[in-house]
């Protein structure tokens, strides 16, 4: 198991936005996250990055709390749905500078670099300028950057949100070539069709609670579609 979460709870004054809520993500799983606006995801992640601290509960990735701080980060990358780059430095020097916030040296951060970008498809790109790049290329780069310091798990937050059809189509085989590493991958995403197709388990959060968790196949069980399914789950939301 790399990532475990039990009776999360986050509070704001009066406001509860994560209700308790409790699962599993096992080694090189990519687990979904879905849910409405204002469900607790923004939450969650700022959580599971270290940002906020929970009200209550545990958080362990790879068997470490995540209060532990100095050896979580290490252990994670994170994919915003923001630009996390420099435009103004090339492909090559954003991943130099954010290598070298982990400490890598610069033997390690120029062998990564080229097997990262070999990975991701922009090797062509080592050169260009960041702020160049098109919004399938640069989203690329925002996961290069993720990737740099070889973590054991990373955040996805929606990575196909505002690219064209053909990239995103893209970044769904990069996102398997990510899993084939090793690599576990927590994505959040409103695609329920990108979601159907990359996720081995979904959870489903509504309101700051988990109302179901399983396959894609066995959520939509009874249903003709997932997005079928995912409205049932959450269509009494405001009830």
């Amino acid at each position: 198991m790399m990532l475990l979460v039990k009776n999360l709870k986050k509070k704001y004054k009066n406001f509860l936005a994560l209700k308790g809520i409790s699962y599993e993500v096992n080694k090189s799983e990519i687990f979904g996250i879905l849910g409405p606006n204002g469900a607790g995801k923004s939450t969650m992640i700022k959580i599971l990055t270290c940002f906020q601290k929970p009200t209550s509960g545990i958080v362990k990735i790879n068997n470490i709390s995540i209060d532990e701080t100095n050896k979580i980060k290490p252990l994670i990358g994170w994919v915003p749905q923001e630009e996390t780059f420099y435009a103004n430095l090339t492909v090559k020097e954003n991943l130099e500078y954010f290598g070298s916030l982990y400490n890598l040296k610069k033997l390690v951060i120029k062998k990564r670099s080229e097997e990262i970008l070999k990975l991701l498809e922009i090797e062509n790109k080592t050169n260009s300028l960041a702020s160049s790049l098109s919004g399938g290329m640069k989203r690329r780069l925002s996961i290069a950057i993720a990737l740099i310091h070889d973590p054991k798990i990373i955040y996805l937050d929606e990575p196909t949100a505002g690219v064209d059809p053909v990239s995103r189509r893209a970044l769904w085989e990069i996102i398997k070539k990510i899993k084939e590493k090793g690599v576990t991958i927590l994505f959040c995403t409103h695609y329920l069709d990108e979601a159907e197709l990359l996720c081995d388990r979904i959870a489903i959060l509504r309101s700051g609670e988990i109302t179901a968790i399983d396959t894609p196949k066995k959520l939509k069980k009874g249903y003709k579609t997932l997005e079928e399914a995912f409205i049932n789950l959450i269509k009494n939301e405001n009830k």
